[in-house]
């Protein structure tokens, strides 16, 4: 806090623990006992050294005279990771039965209500499909260009290339399949699309087909894994490109190219039956054929980490495939709007934050527990059913539903309780600050960067945001423009809030869009309808660069210097304050 008074800030937004410490971005994050050996997080230390840390921010930004926002993620509820099935862990917290194995790192509500999250559709003949014997796996490559990507096939011979199959029982370890298998690999003519079903070409693709066929293997097989080794780049949407097949019909899967990792080195040495599990790191996407056969046999997969992919509709290109038998039947820890003990939960936390003593709550619907590929087919809970055949007169269990008009309805949802959260704050005299999108005021079903179908996004349209605009008294702009500032995006929220006289902030983000420069701030100071700059992950500093945050955090507390002497001149040259 003192170093950031000594450079001129005037109010500091802090992220908070929500209830029950969950999982965040990294299951590295997770509370872990002191003293754990292999392992460095201090997290437990912290706790029994300051108390609650949600108050511990605020209490020493106002002992350095500054206002403290707090950063409330209502959507952040845990269970991003999985652990094997059967896993040993540090301590006996709520786990979850899902593909993959156990889910872990729910927050307090969760764990107890995990029924309130997000909802699955239902899937016709489910359990009857599911329970089928595996009798083909086949996996699909795109030969033809793809932009940006891939560049057009020249020719129409195939490559060599090699092709494994592994099962395993829990999702930790794998080991190669035995029996009966016959191989064919072949170019075949096959219209692509993505994990939503939504075209990605126009006419059908050149593509290459391995096909494991013959196969015996008993419905209690639950997971599989395809090894590649092959000289040229194989491209592929794995949720929706790779295929379980049985005897009577596609057996329903999910697959992924995320292969989990290590956080802490001696745990890691352990056979998977012998670890202590949810230590690991994020997951890895290994492009390596000799590096993949080694550690993904003792790992296993991390499915539908980031949705279908950090970026665009999921292409990949690794050189192992996890595949699970089933489908992710709720939004893994994301709570459902439309229930009242879900708002009553967020609200209450709201009125702890007044209690604690925070000058504003800052709403952000961005998360990293709401993390599914095919997110088009998440929403179905009764409340959201019943909300939409009131208002369309269509049964979505049993008919088509427009995904877009379903973010919505979940939007009108979770505007009641930013209605509840704005009277709870303005009657203490507090400040209400709310994160919107471009994608907000023209959406689209995309799961690209800032659209509602982003991975970090919970799928949830605030179709009326001059309502939200109107509630609060200021704006947050969480867009991201990778250093490349256009006044357009969201220009219609910009312009109805400074109408409002509503002040409107726009994220540079120091690490992931190396935003902290002169050009970008400039452009940022030419757009009339807005205010000002949020600095974001000031406290991400992993070398000593200027773009990898502000406050250095692997070393002795102080300036990351390379960051901290340009945002000084840039403070200066702007006159910011």
């Amino acid at each position: 806090m003192r170093l950031l008074r000594d450079l001129g800030f005037e109010r500091v937004y802090f992220v908070l623990c929500n209830p029950g410490y969950p999982t965040f971005s990294n299951p590295l994050l997770c509370l872990h006992p002191p003293d754990r050996a292999g392992f460095e997080n201090h997290a437990f230390r912290s706790l029994v050294a300051l108390g609650d840390p949600n108050f511990v921010y605020v209490h020493e930004c106002h002992r350095h005279g500054m206002e403290a926002f707090a950063v409330l993620k209502p959507y952040e509820g845990g269970g991003g990771s999985t652990v094997p099935h059967g896993a040993r862990l540090d301590f006996a917290s709520m786990r979850e039965e899902t593909i993959g194995g156990e889910r872990i790192g729910f927050d307090a509500l969760l764990s107890r209500r995990p029924d309130l999250r997000v909802q699955r559709k239902p899937i016709p003949d489910y359990e009857r499909l599911l329970a089928q014997p595996v009798t083909a796996i086949s996996i699909c490559f795109c030969l033809d260009e793809i932009p940006g990507i891939q560049p057009a096939r020249e020719g129409r011979e195939l490559a060599p290339a090699g092709f494994k199959l592994f099962v395993s029982d829990d999702n930790g370890r794998y080991v190669p399949y035995d029996g009966p298998c016959s191989i064919s690999d072949t170019m075949e003519r096959r219209s692509i699309a993505d994990a939503n079903g939504t075209p990605l070409f126009s006419t059908p693709r050149d593509c290459r087909v391995v096909t494991f066929s013959n196969l015996k293997i008993s419905a209690s097989a639950r997971y599989f894994a395809i090894l590649i080794d092959a000289g040229e780049r194989l491209f592929t949407i794995p949720q929706s490109m790779i295929v379980l097949h049985g005897p009577e019909g596609d057996i329903p899967s999910t697959a992924t190219a995320q292969v989990r990792a290590g956080g802490n080195g001696i745990e890691a040495k352990k056979p998977p039956e012998e670890r202590t599990w949810g230590m690991e790191q994020m997951p890895r996407i290994l492009k390596d054929a000799e590096q993949a056969a080694t550690e993904f046999s003792t790992w296993g997969f991390e499915f539908d980490w980031h949705g279908s992919g950090f970026w665009g509709p999921g292409w990949q290109d690794a050189c192992v495939y996890g595949i699970a038998r089933g489908k992710n039947l709720w939004m893994k820890g994301t709570p459902c709007e439309a229930y009242a003990e879900v708002r009553e939960y967020w609200s209450d936390w709201v009125q702890k934050c007044v209690e604690m003593g925070y000058d504003g709550v800052d709403i952000r619907l961005q998360n990293h527990s709401g993390m599914v590929s095919d997110y088009a087919d998440y929403g179905y809970n009764e409340p959201l059913v019943e909300a939409y055949q009131k208002l369309h007169g269509v049964d979505i269990l049993t008919s088509q539903a427009d995904p877009l008009e379903l973010m919505a309805i979940r939007g009108d949802f979770f505007t009641e309780f930013v209605v509840e959260a704005a009277e709870i704050l303005h009657a203490a005299g507090r400040q209400l600050q709310v994160h919107l999108r471009h994608c907000h005021e023209a959406p689209r079903l995309s799961s690209d960067f800032n659209e509602l179908g982003f991975w970090a996004m919970p799928k949830v349209w605030l179709r009326d945001w001059r309502r939200i605009v109107d509630l609060a008294d200021e704006i947050t702009l969480k867009d991201y423009h990778f250093n490349v500032y256009n006044h357009q995006v969201a220009a219609g929220i910009k312009e109805y809030a400074r109408s409002k006289g509503k002040r409107v902030w726009v994220h540079c983000y120091i690490s992931q869009g190396r935003e902290l420069n002169e050009p970008f701030l400039r452009k940022v100071e030419a757009d009339a309808n807005v205010s000002g700059v949020l600095l974001y992950e000031v406290a991400h500093s992993d070398n000593n660069e200027v773009n990898f945050g502000l406050i250095e955090q692997h070393g002795p507390v102080g300036y990351n210097v390379p960051a901290a002497t340009e945002l000084k001149r840039l403070l200066e040259l702007f006159g910011y304050r």
